[in-house]
């Protein structure tokens, strides 16, 4: 399981976003691998990419972030390709699994 976050969104709250991240996969008996932060200054698309390497390399089943604030518009419709997501503040977990709870974005949402 990977966390993601992205300093800029969190701001002054980055560490407490962090300790988030590690409590929902204690809670879940997950082990984090790592955490990546996002670089803001990086140009359009690198961070997804990036993330998205990074889930692919470290066979990542998981990524949690601390809310859908930290990634841009397309980026988890992108990321449940290879990994599913959950998001920390609504415990709402994003995959492509096929039932119908999908969204408009073909994601299904599960709490």
């Amino acid at each position: 399981m990977i966390g993601f976050l992205q300093p800029d969104v969190s701001g002054e709250a980055s560490g407490e976003d962090e300790t988030q991240i590690h409590a929902l996969a204690a809670e879940r008996g997950w082990s984090v691998i790592l955490v990546y932060y996002g670089d803001p200054d990086r140009p359009g698309g690198a961070v997804i990419n990036r993330l998205m390497n990074l889930a692919y390399s470290e066979y990542a089943n998981i990524v949690i972030a601390p809310s859908a604030d930290h990634f841009e518009p397309g980026d988890v419709q992108a990321l449940v390709k290879i990994t599913d997501v959950i998001c920390v503040d609504t415990g709402t977990r994003y995959d492509t699994a096929t039932d119908d709870g999908q969204d408009e974005a073909g994601l299904v949402n599960r709490r």
